[in-house]
C-alpha cells in the first residue's frame, strides 16, 4: 500500500515537472515469431513507477533470438537463424543504428555473450554443439571466426539428448574462463580464453550433472563464490562452488523448481539473481511459474520459498530489474511482457501489469540512459 501510494505520488509530481525520477533504462526485447516481422523491441523503463512503455523497434532484422550489450552501453548484439548482428547504441533516443552482419557459422545459434574487453564475442550452437568465438575490432565490427570448441557424446533423453546441445557460453565475472553449458550431454565445462578468444581446448573443469537433467543456463552469486545451474529437462536447480581460476567445484545442493503435484509437459527456462544475492529465481515453461529459492549467504545452499505463477504463458526469458524491485518475464505463448512487482524482503512478486504488443518476447535486456 505505502508503495502504491508513493508512485502515485511521484507520478503526479513528475507530470508536473517537480520530479525528474531516478535513473531511466532503455530496455531492448528480441522477438522471434514464424508469422510476423518484429525484430527488436526498444522500451523505456521507469523504475520509479514501474512503467515499461514501448518506443520503437528496430526493423532491419525480422526476428531476433538473443541479445547482449557491452559493458560500455554502446553496443548492442543479436542473433538470429540468418547471422549475427552488431549495432551501435545511441544511449540519448535508445535507437540502434546497424554496424554490421556476418554468416552463422554453426546451426541452431542460441546464446551470445560478449567478453570484457570487447575483443571478441561467443556464441553457442545448439544444434551443432559448440562454442565459437568472433573477432571485434575497435568499431564494434563483427569479424572473422577466431576459435572453436566441439562437444561429442550423448545422455539418457533419447529425444533431446541424442547428441550434444551448447545451450549458453558465459563469461565468468572475474578472470579469463567462460562457462559453456551442454544439454545433450549433461556437462557444465569451463575454458580459459585468452584476450584474442583463442579457447583452450582442454577445459579446466567439467562438470557431470545427473543424467537426464539436461544443463541450460547459470548465473554467478554477486560474491563470484557460487554458481547455480538450471537444469531444462527435469526443473532443478544445482549450487556449486566457482574459483576464476579452477572453475566449478564441488556440488553444494539441488532443488526442484516445480510443485511436488506437478506432472504435465515442462522445460525451465531461465535463471537469474538478485543484485543483493539474496534471491534467485528461475522460470519455467509448462508450469508457467517463477520459482523463488533463498540463497545461505554462508554456504550457498537454496530454499525454494515459493513456486508462483509468471503472469502469462511459457516464459522463455526475464530479466531483474537493475534496482532489484522488478522483474519482467518475456511470456512467449502470451505476445507480453509481465511486470512483476518484487518484495525485496521476502523475495515474493505480485503481477502489476502486462505489456502488450510484442509477439513472441525471447530476451530482454536493460541498459541504462
Amino acid at each position: 500500500m505505502i508503495r502504491s501510494l508513493l508512485i502515485l505520488f511521484l507520478t503526479f509530481l513528475m507530470s508536473c515537472g517537480l520530479y525528474q525520477g531516478a535513473d531511466e533504462y532503455w530496455v531492448y526485447v528480441s522477438s522471434s515469431s514464424d508469422v510476423d516481422e518484429s525484430g527488436i523491441g526498444i522500451y523505456n523503463w521507469n523504475p520509479s513507477t514501474g512503467k515499461l512503455n514501448y518506443v520503437s523497434k528496430e526493423s532491419t532484422i525480422k526476428t531476433s533470438s538473443y541479445l547482449t550489450i557491452d559493458a560500455e552501453n554502446q553496443r548492442l548484439y543479436s542473433i538470429n537463424g540468418e547471422g549475427i548482428q552488431g549495432y551501435q547504441i545511441d544511449v540519448s533516443t535508445g535507437q540502434l543504428s546497424l554496424i554490421n552482419q556476418i554468416g552463422l557459422t554453426g546451426d541452431g545459434p542460441c546464446y551470445v555473450g560478449l567478453a570484457d574487453n570487447r575483443q571478441y564475442l561467443m556464441v553457442a550452437y545448439y544444434s551443432s554443439g559448440t562454442a565459437v568465438s568472433y573477432a571485434l575490432d575497435a568499431a564494434g565490427r563483427l569479424g572473422d571466426e577466431i576459435s572453436r570448441v566441439q562437444h561429442e557424446g550423448s545422455s539418457i533423453n533419447t529425444e533431446r539428448q541424442e547428441k550434444a546441445h551448447t545451450h549458453m557460453i558465459l563469461p565468468a565475472p572475474e578472470g579469463d574462463l567462460v562457462v559453456v553449458t551442454d544439454l545433450g550431454v549433461d556437462q557444465v565445462l569451463t575454458y580459459r580464453v585468452s584476450q584474442t578468444g583463442e579457447f583452450n581446448p582442454q577445459p579446466v573443469s567439467v562438470t557431470q550433472v545427473e543424467a537426464g537433467y539436461g544443463p541450460r543456463h547459470v548465473a554467478f552469486h554477486p560474491n563470484n563464490r557460487y554458481i547455480y545451474v538450471l537444469a531444462e529437462l527435469t526443473g532443478h536447480v544445482m549450487a556449486y562452488h566457482f574459483d576464476s581460476e579452477k572453475g566449478i567445484g564441488d556440488l553444494i545442493g539441488v532443488v526442484s523448481i516445480l510443485p511436488s503435484d506437478f506432472t504435465e509437459f515442462n522445460k525451465s527456462a531461465d535463471i537469474h539473481i538478485t543484485p543483493d544475492g539474496q534471491y534467485l529465481y528461475a522460470s519455467n515453461r509448462g508450469d508457467n511459474s517463477l520459482a523463488i529459492c533463498q540463497i545461505n549467504p554462508e554456504s550457498g545452499d537454496l530454499i525454494v520459498v515459493d513456486i508462483r505463477s509468471c503472469g502469462g504463458e511459457w516464459p522463455r526469458a526475464f530479466e531483474i530489474e537493475p534496482s532489484g524491485e522488478y522483474i519482467l518475464v518475456a511470456n512467449k505463448r502470451s505476445d507480453f511482457i509481465s511486470v512483476l512487482d518484487l518484495d525485496t524482503e521476502t523475495g515474493l512478486y505480485k503481477k502489476v501489469e502486462e505489456i502488450h504488443g510484442v509477439v513472441s518476447p525471447q530476451c530482454i535486456k536493460f541498459l541504462k540512459k
